[in-house]
């Protein structure tokens, strides 16, 4: 449903919170990174949901549930939400700009290393000398520094009041779902229930390894959590009806989801009726 209410917004509405923040710095906008943001986070959770509860089954059609997979989409979609909650999480629309500068100096910083010789490396590092002096009047190059990594990121998107998600909580799960994308041992251990079996050499055993359902459904509580957060924050300060655009979504979502036989279609019954 996020997703369908995302795409069916345009540009933030005159006088709203993202508009004034766009009117202070009118080069890269804020709203379009911080929808960029929010669309990256979604991708990584509707691909896992497409794969394993898709809107259609196929009568033939089996989902196999994989620990490693599932984590790394989860920890991609909390990477890419905290960025658009930390983004908007500023109190004043000046250090929204300075958080937003912030994430395009990042950016570049980490599309130069991408380059592999020495001109496309130059080019890339114009590009963010060229922003830096752009607002030298306004902030330092400090003030604009790159961010400290993604669990940084994550750990100062928790300090949000609105966004239920605990910072230490949330490092427990970024580093487990970063050992899993990574292949690292550890995970075993921790992220999944093992049954012991026939002792084929003096203590070592053969072993059945299953992921831990609880460990699963964790991450991609934390991931949908701080998404969903995201994406009404995001809409919320663009000037949108988030009601309105929630009721369009399920209506969208009614027309291609297959219902049982005399299934309620009063839509608009689930939601409150103004005063």
């Amino acid at each position: 449903m996020a997703e369908k209410m995302l795409n069916s917004w345009g540009d933030p509405t005159p006088g709203s919170d993202l508009a004034q923040v766009n009117a202070l710095y009118q080069w890269e906008k804020v709203s379009d990174r911080a929808q960029h943001y929010v669309a990256a986070s979604l991708e990584h959770l509707l691909m896992w949901a497409d794969f394993v509860a898709p809107l259609k089954f196929d009568p033939e059609q089996a989902s196999v549930i994989r620990m490693r997979p599932t984590l790394a989409l989860a920890r991609a979609a909390i990477e890419s939400a905290a960025q658009v909650v930390w983004l908007l999480a500023g109190q004043t629309s000046r250090e929204c700009v300075r958080r937003h500068l912030s994430l395009v100096r990042w950016d570049l910083q980490e599309h130069r290393k991408s380059r592999l010789n020495a001109a496309g490396k130059q080019s890339v590092r114009r590009r963010e000398q060229e922003l830096v002096e752009r607002v030298s009047s306004e902030f330092s190059d400090r003030e604009v520094s790159a961010p400290q990594g993604y669990l940084w990121i994550i750990q100062q998107a928790c300090t949000d009041p609105g966004l239920k998600l605990d910072g230490t909580e949330a490092e427990r799960l970024w580093r487990a779902m970063s050992g899993a994308a990574h292949g690292m041992y550890w995970t075993n251990l921790e992220l999944t229930q093992i049954s012991l079996g026939e002792e084929y050499e003096p203590g070592h055993f053969r072993s059945l390894v299953l992921p831990d359902a609880g460990a699963l459904i964790e991450a991609l509580r934390a991931a949908s959590t701080i998404t969903t957060y995201a994406t009404y924050k995001y809409l919320t300060m663009g000037g949108a009806d988030c009601v309105e655009l929630a009721k369009q979504a399920i209506h969208a979502l009614a027309q291609e989801v297959p219902l049982k036989p005399n299934a309620d279609m009063d839509l608009d019954s689930m939601f409150p009726k103004s005063p």
